[in-house]
Parts: C-alpha cells; structure tokens; sequence
C-alpha cells in the first residue's frame, strides 16, 4: 500500500499549479495491526488454609459472674481473691476475705439439773441508805411526831437470782419536847429529839427473777425498835418491816436503788407506878440505796 501513496504524491506535484483545479485526495489510513497484548497470567487464589481450633482452657470456677481464686498460706490460713468479669476486662474487687477453717463441733448439751441457778451479779451486797421518815397512825411514844432525816446499813446474801437475806440497822428521830435548863444566866429553855434505833437481825428480799438493768423486790423483816426518849429515858420493843422497791445497775457491782419501808412499832412501856403500857405505832421510811456487790 505504500506504493500507491507515494505515486499518488508525484502526480499531484507533476501537474501545472494555475491550470489544474485542486484535487483533494484522501488517504486512507491502515490500520495499524497492533499485537494483541499478552494476558498476565495471575496465580489463583489460594485457598483457605483449615487450621485446627486451639484448644479452650477451662476457665476457672466462677459464681454469679465472679472469679474466685484461692491461696493457702504457711499458717494455715487461706486467703481468696474475688474478681468481677465485664466485657472485655477484669476489674478486681478491694474487699479480701480471709477463710478460716471451720469451727469445731459445739460440745454436747449440759444437763439441766447441772446448770447453776444463781444470782445475776454477786452473792454479797451491802447497801447505805438515806432518805425520810414520818409518822403515819398510832399512839405515842411508838409513833413518830416529828418527820426527820433516817439513815441506815444492810447487809445480804443472795441465795439464788431471785431471793436474797440481809441484815439491817436504820434510825430516824422520834419525838420532840421543850425542857427548861437553870444556868447563871437564868432559866433557858430549849428544844431535845428523841430518837427510835431499828435492828432487823433477820429479813427476806426477794427479787423478780429478770436479767434487766432494773430488778424491783419486795422485803419483809422485823427485830427489836430501841426508843430514846427527848425527856430522858429508854423504852424497849418490837417492830416488823416490810417494802418494796427495785435496784438499778450503774456497773457490774454498784447499784442505786429506791425503797420505801413501813414500820410497825411496838413499845413496852413502864410507869413509876408500876403500870405498864404497850403502844403502837406505825411509820414510813423513803430511802435511796447505794449498793455494792461482790
């Protein structure tokens, strides 16, 4: 085809430029073979390699989403270690528990009529009392007439946590009188009290059997009364106690309680006659105790 072409051009050149009209020629041009591109060949893929699954651990004991761990130390002791599990994390918990061995068998039960009935704190006891006394009804000199300040001691033994037996001394003034005195600077009078002693060699506590801070009692006793008279003179006789009232415990082995006492009185009384009397008299008592036991 290269031919034609060039034989084309030298025609055209040959020919006059005014008389020849213009001719166009078209050149058509091959086509140009072209090798066809090689293929690239490309490797296949390769195909997924089977792996055998790795073997799962046991995952330690858990409970309710916790992991519990547990080391023995030389002593004895075992210490455990809980740990909470989330996703994807392990946060530890702050609190360690130390688990001890546990704790022997409980001995066999004692029998009944080995278990000790006794008192809640203490055998002995021994009470200071203050408070008032007055009259209530009667005959004179075996009731009081004047209301005063009374005093006194106990002391007791507690049989078993509800009954306790004592003995007690308690005084409080009697009576009154007016009596006239002769001194160098003339007659003087002046005001003397009597005064009524109580001895109780024998008397009876006994207590609510409750393990409380406050236990209330009631008492009953009696013994001898001893009547010093303001005009001068002693009168013997008789009187029974009786009262309730309670102790409260402060510690261990102090107390303070309140008690209130009637006095019965019974008075022998003698005349320079001869003639003989035996008045009755009947009073109270309203004491504050202090008490201590051992």
């Amino acid at each position: 085809m290269t031919p034609m072409i060039i034989s084309a051009l030298l025609t055209v050149a040959q020919a006059p430029a005014e008389a020849a009209p213009t001719a166009v020629v078209t050149v058509e041009e091959a086509p140009v073979e072209t090798s066809p591109t090689p293929a690239v060949e490309t490797s296949p893929t390769p195909a997924p390699v089977e792996t055998s699954p790795a073997p799962v651990e046991p995952a330690p004991a858990t409970t309710g989403g916790e992991t519990v761990s547990v080391v023995e130390a030389g002593d004895g002791t075992k210490t455990t270690t809980t740990t909470t599990t989330t996703t994807g994390e392990i946060k530890p918990k702050a609190v360690r528990h130390v688990v001890m061995d546990p704790l022997p068998s409980p001995p066999p039960p004692v029998p009944r009529d080995r278990i000790r009935k006794g008192p809640w704190r203490g055998r002995w006891w021994a009470g200071l009392r203050i408070g008032l006394a007055g009259p209530i009804a009667g005959d004179v000199p075996a009731k009081p007439t004047v209301g005063s300040v009374s005093g006194g001691f106990d002391l007791g033994y507690r049989v078993n946590n509800w009954l306790g037996i004592g003995t007690g001394f308690s005084g409080h003034l009697q009576d009154r009188a007016e009596v006239e005195e002769v001194t160098p600077a003339g007659v003087e009078t002046r005001t003397v009290y009597g005064d009524m002693i109580f001895w109780d060699p024998l008397f009876i506590r006994a207590y609510l059997p409750v393990k409380r801070r406050f236990q209330p009692f009631a008492e009953v006793g009696g013994g001898l009364a001893s009547h010093e008279r303001a005009e001068g003179g002693y009168i013997l006789g008789g009187q029974l106690r009786g009262g309730a009232g309670f102790d409260g415990w402060v510690t261990s082995n102090v107390t303070l309680g309140v008690i209130a006492n009637y006095r019965l009185t019974r008075l022998n009384q003698k005349f320079a006659d001869g003639a003989v009397a035996h008045p009755i008299g009947h009073s109270y008592q309203v004491l504050f105790e202090l008490g201590f036991h051992w």
